[in-house]
This record gives C-alpha cells, sequence and structure tokens, in this order.
C-alpha cells in the first residue's frame, strides 16, 4: 500500500514536531533532505508523473514562480541592475562596500576610518607604526555584484526550504490521490498529533519550564510539550482538531456507516476533545477561537444532516465537551491571557506591540516596494524602522501577510496572492462535490483548519515554525488530492 516515499514523507511530519517543533538547523535541513530524499525516489520510479508534474499541474505556476522569485533575490547583479529594480538596497550596499571600482586596501581603510569615526576614544589611539592597522597583501575586494536581498545567505536558507515544502505538496497531492492511500495518511497524521496534545497536556501539567521534561527551557520562554512557544502548539492543534472532529461526526453520525468504521469515528471524536483541551490549555487565544468556531460549523452540519435520535445524543455530546473545555478555560493559563490582552488594549495608553511592529513593517516595504528586503532579512532591517527607544526583538513581523509583501514585496505578494485563489477555488470545487455526494463533513473539518491556521497567520507566523509549515503543506495537498483522483479516470 504505501511505498518507500510515503514512509518519508509521513516520517518527516510525524517526526519534526517533537524537534522544539523543528526550529532548528539541523532538524529542518534534515526534513528536507528526507521529503527531497522521497521526491527523488518517486521521480526515478514513475519519472515526472511521480510528482504529479503532467497534465492538470498548471495551476501551480505561482508556486513554482514565487521559489524561483526567492532563489533570484540571492542572485548577484550588476549594481545598476540593483539600482533599476531596488534603489533603496542598492544605496545600503554602497555605503557598506563603497564605491564601484574601489580597490580592497581602500575599502578596508574606509571601514576603518568609520569604526573610529564612532568611538571617539579611539581617535589617538595607535595601531601599528602607520597609526592604522596592519593590512595583509591581499587584501579582500569589496563585491562588484549585488543582490536584492539584503541577508542572501538567510534568503538562500528559507528558498532551500520552500523547495523542500512544495515537493512535500507535489508528492503527497499524487500519491493521495488514491482514497485508500490517503485514509492510511489521514490515520497516521490524527494518531501522531493526538499522542502531542496527549504529552504536551502531560508535559505542561506536571513540568511546566521544561521542554519534554527533558530541557529547561529560558525564563521568558512558555514551552509546550516540543514547543517553545505555546501558541505555535496551538497551531498545530487548530489544523488537526477541525479534521478529527469532521471525520468523527461523519463516522459516527451517519445511517450507511459500517460498523468498522464506526470505533474510528469514537476515537476521532475523542481526538477532536483532547486537542482542543490542549489548545486551551497551551493558553492561546487565537487557536482557541478558531477551533470554538470550527466546532460550532461542524456541529451545526451534522445536526442538520442528522436524524432523531442521533440528533439528540450530538447536542448532548457537544453540550458536555464545551463544559469540560469551559471549565479548562476558566481555571487554566488562558483565563490570565485573556485578562492581560484586555488590560493591555484598554485604556487611553493601548500598549499594541504588534501594532508597533507592522507600522513599522509597512514603512520598511515603503521602501522596498517592489522587490522586497529579502526573505529572512527582516530581523536585520527592521530595526531601523522602529521608534527610538523600542528594544524589542521582531524576526518575524506577527503578521505573514504582511512579511511576504515586506521580504518578497509587490512581486511575492501578487503571487502569493495568485496561488491562494487558484487553491481557493479549487477547494470550492472540493466541498460542492462533496456536498453532492454526502461526504462533505470530514472535507469540510480538513477545510476549516486550514482556515483556522490562516486566519491565526494575521496575527502570527505559525507558517515560519517548519513542523507547522510542513503539516499545513501535507494537509493542503490531501485536502485537494480528489481533484487528482479525478483528472486520472477515463
Amino acid at each position: 500500500m504505501l511505498a518507500a516515499q510515503d514512509i518519508l514523507v509521513l516520517a518527516a511530519v510525524v517526526a519534526l514536531p517533537w524537534f522544539w517543533g523543528g526550529v532548528g538547523l539541523e532538524a529542518y535541513r534534515s526534513a528536507a533532505a528526507v521529503v527531497a530524499l522521497a521526491a527523488g525516489w518517486a521521480l526515478m520510479r514513475q519519472g515526472a508523473s511521480g510528482l504529479g508534474l503532467g497534465r492538470g499541474g498548471s495551476w501551480l505556476l505561482p508556486a513554482f514562480l514565487l521559489g524561483a522569485w526567492a532563489f533570484a533575490q540571492t542572485v548577484p547583479m550588476p549594481r545598476s541592475w540593483v539600482s533599476l529594480l531596488s534603489p533603496k538596497a542598492a544605496v545600503l550596499q554602497t555605503e557598506v562596500f563603497g564605491p564601484e571600482g574601489q580597490d580592497g586596501t581602500a575599502w578596508l581603510r574606509q571601514i576603518e576610518a568609520n569604526a573610529r569615526a564612532r568611538v571617539p576614544e579611539a581617535t589617538g589611539a595607535v595601531a601599528g607604526r602607520a597609526r592604522a592597522l596592519t593590512l595583509g597583501a591581499e587584501a579582500p575586494s569589496p563585491p562588484r555584484r549585488f543582490t536584492l536581498s539584503l541577508l542572501p545567505s538567510a534568503t538562500l536558507e528559507l528558498a532551500f526550504w520552500y523547495t523542500a515544502l512544495l515537493l512535500a505538496f507535489l508528492l503527497v497531492h499524487r500519491r493521495t490521490a488514491n482514497s485508500v492511500r490517503a485514509a492510511v495518511y489521514r490515520a497516521t497524521l490524527f494518531v501522531s498529533f493526538g499522542v502531542l496534545a496527549v504529552v504536551g497536556m502531560l508535559n505542561r501539567l506536571t513540568a511546566p519550564t521544561r521542554l519534554l521534561w527533558l530541557r529547561e527551557a529560558s525564563p521568558d520562554a512558555h514551552p509546550f510539550g516540543p514547543y517553545v512557544n505555546p501558541s505555535h502548539f496551538g497551531g498545530a492543534m487548530e489544523l488537526v482538531a477541525p479534521w478529527l472532529l469532521g471525520y468523527g461526526l461523519a463516522a459516527t453520525m451517519h445511517e450507511d456507516v459500517t460498523d468498522h468504521k464506526r470505533p474510528g469515528g469514537v476515537l476521532a471524536l475523542l481526538g477532536a476533545g483532547v486537542c482542543a483541551a490542549a489548545a486551551v490549555l497551551a493558553a492561546s487565544k487565537m487557536a482557541a477561537a478558531t477551533i470554538g468556531l470550527a466546532y460550532l460549523v461542524l456541529v451545526a452540519v451534522a445536526i442538520a444532516s442528522g436524524r432523531g435520535r442521533k440528533r439528540i445524543v450530538l447536542l448532548a455530546g457537544t453540550g458536555a465537551t464545551a463544559l469540560l473545555i469551559g471549565v479548562i478555560a476558566i481555571a487554566g493559563p488562558l483565563r490570565g491571557r485573556i485578562d492581560d490582552f484586555a488590560a493591555t488594549h484598554s485604556g487611553a495608553l493601548s500598549q499594541n506591540v504588534r501594532g508597533l511592529a507592522w507600522t513599522a513593517g509597512l514603512q520598511l516595504a515603503e521602501d522596498y516596494r517592489w522587490t522586497g528586503s529579502g526573505f529572512g532579512a527582516l530581523g536585520d532591517v527592521l530595526p531601523a524602522y522602529l521608534p527610538r527607544g523600542e528594544s524589542g526583538s521582531w524576526s518575524e513581523m506577527h503578521n505573514d501577510y504582511l512579511e511576504i509583501y515586506v521580504a518578497g514585496g509587490a512581486v511575492a505578494a501578487l503571487l502569493a496572492a495568485w496561488l491562494t485563489a487558484m487553491f481557493v477555488w479549487r477547494v470550492w470545487r472540493i466541498a460542492r462535490s462533496e456536498a453532492a455526494s454526502g461526504r462533505l463533513l470530514p472535507t469540510l473539518g480538513l477545510i476549516l483548519g486550514l482556515v483556522a491556521l490562516a486566519v491565526h497567520e494575521s496575527v502570527d507566523f505559525n507558517l515560519q515554525i517548519p513542523a507547522n509549515a510542513l503539516l499545513f503543506v501535507v494537509m493542503a495537498a490531501m485536502c485537494v488530492s480528489p481533484l487528482a483522483r479525478s483528472a486520472e479516470r477515463p
């Protein structure tokens, strides 16, 4: 049933969250290598069709162009080109590397002079007989070409990771076009993230300051299971929880469900409750809100399609689950988070730190309007746009949509919007087809999980956490894979 490429991809998705959310270079580089190996195996065995690169794949053109744009930001090009495409980037790089044609010795002497000018006490300091730093016989010359990215090494790293995510999407989209194989993928993800939820809750209740009981977290962190940031743990839960609920409702409430599917449906409902409780215990305000809204939609659809006694059972079960999760919310840390949020945003002097960063980000984007400042360069560039005295560290914008614009400019924003529109159109076709065939609930749960995290990204950066990004991509591929299945039919 499962081939080597399936096992490799599933292993990467299941294992990556346990390595601190995959945020370490060694973690997501290893995951990317595993995904690349799986894709290479599929290509070797089946050619381009192994990744679904044949008929019907043109809708993914903006995804390929977006990846190409990330790589293009790192390509050294003549200074005149950069001056035309990104004038601000050219000005900054000229300040650092000096005028074109300058030799290595003059460049390094200028750096030395600038450094001395910034430290008045160093004016009279003697450094060698020439009162200057001694340079070797072969002083390095400044770069003769510039890049659109202000931090090309970080941009290149992210471009390779994006390539791995795109390969994962292509492979999973192709492989789960087989409905039986898709069921194995689904069951594997359900079990693995259910276990993650249980372990996370146990860890939070017994050792709240340690990552998986093994590693002491920094004093300003609030770990939850293997995740340093509990909101990112909540992001994983809000992806999977609605999908679990939708599948569980369909497998237990419909009249035509066979008996061998009911135990799986009951376990899925239990998993949905556990994942929702874990998100609430993680004190993620947005995850709790999006999961709650998704559950309301799913339960309403299930009640509308149910009959007689099953409606009563569903209402009773929903009420009991809501009561339990409400108790966790009131007694747990989520209540404190909500109180802190209300206190911070009330009164005349509201301290909206995200708004401060977003304002600075928009100012930054104005200077790099078309081509962006470079993916991964935000932490080095944004401080220059923050108000004087602001000491906060902003490696991410806490708004992935704004960060796409800041990092990739209008080019990346337009490509991302194009890709989103193409994906939404395919999801709409899937939803209509499943509704017409009476199989809407599982698909609706999967869609609502994706929508929940997409909404969350307006105030967070879950998709920059490798474990959550890979899970999101795999679920998105599975969401639209029925169209790949129908395209293969004669």
